[in-house]
């Protein structure tokens, strides 16, 4: 199996369709289906079953991309550090990451990254979450980016910066005026013993800001109520400014938002000791880095240093 061989059996494999593999290597689709036609012959066994009009691996043909991806991951590997070595200055960069952290720490930062580095192409995959997980099966992804409060065990990492999780409420709150300024806190300290009765718009547990909040809910011995569950952050955020109910978020989160409204919406430190999440920037164990990317962990930190 070489490499060329790999990339052409991975891309049908990921588009289950002749056609749309095809046009993703930039060849023809006749060419393709003849390539694959003789690789089978000369395995013995088919690669694939086709079921519906689509490409569904066989167990030989599981048992191959098992390979094919190790192949092709080395191979961009090489790439990337052939790029370096070589001082060309070109290549690519996959970065997967949640929406609202794409928003608040990618696009602040691209331009600066393209400034540096003009002949290098991004691809931004947006998740909603368990991009961790994403970075595990998809050795193509370079770089992700995202908030824990729990480090990763089978991921290298980065650490990028701390910052506070909020409380966020609507304008004109009836909870506002019993907040306090508190040694420590970056904002007004509101006792979340007081929403013990208030509805909450949450995340939900197994992602960084849900988890965090059921744990300051235990803490607080509370269990206020929940009117909605979601995965979108900025749904959260936006719906606790509208007034539906109070919701947790990074504060920069927070702020992305607020400024592009018309009211003041109000955000309040929280927690017996400052709550904090730490954004991190995770890739393959061992896996090579090329300079760009290195370079870009450097840029975003400089840039949430500067805020």
């Amino acid at each position: 199996m070489d490499l060329k061989e790999a990339r052409y059996i991975l891309a049908i494999a990921k588009q289950k369709n002749m056609g749309k593999a095809a046009e993703s290597l930039f060849i023809s689709q006749p060419s393709l289906s003849k390539y694959l036609k003789n690789l089978e012959r000369q395995l013995g066994a088919p690669l694939f079953s086709r079921i519906d009009n689509a490409y569904i691996p066989t167990y030989m043909g599981e048992r191959y991309l098992h390979y094919a991806e190790q192949i092709a991951a080395f191979g961009e590997e090489w790439d990337q550090e052939y790029e370096d070595i070589t001082h060309k200055e070109q290549g690519r960069l996959n970065i997967a990451i949640p929406i609202m952290l794409g928003s608040t720490l990618l696009q602040p930062t691209l331009m600066e990254f393209h400034r540096r580095y003009p002949f290098v192409t991004i691809n931004v995959m947006e998740e909603v979450n368990f991009v961790a997980e994403q970075t595990l099966r998809n050795h193509s992804i370079d770089l992700t980016f995202y908030n824990v409060h729990e480090f990763p065990k089978l991921l290298d990492y980065q650490i990028i910066r701390k910052e506070e999780i909020v409380l966020i409420l609507w304008e004109n709150h009836p909870l506002a005026e019993r907040a306090e300024k508190k040694p420590g806190y970056r904002y007004p300290w509101l006792d979340l013993q007081l929403l013990e009765q208030e509805n909450f718009i949450l995340l939900y547990p197994d992602q960084n800001t849900g988890g965090i909040a059921l744990k300051l809910f235990e803490e607080y011995e509370i269990q206020p109520p929940v009117l909605l569950h979601t995965r979108n952050s900025q749904m959260s955020i936006q719906l606790a400014m509208d007034g539906m109910g109070a919701a947790f978020a990074p504060a920069s989160y927070f702020h992305s938002l607020e400024k592009n409204r018309s009211d003041h919406p109000l955000c309040f430190s929280i927690g017996r000791q400052p709550v904090e999440t730490t954004t991190i920037a995770a890739y393959q164990p061992r896996r090579y880095l090329p300079q760009h990317a290195k370079d870009y962990i450097q840029i975003i930190r400089e840039y949430c240093c500067s805020g």
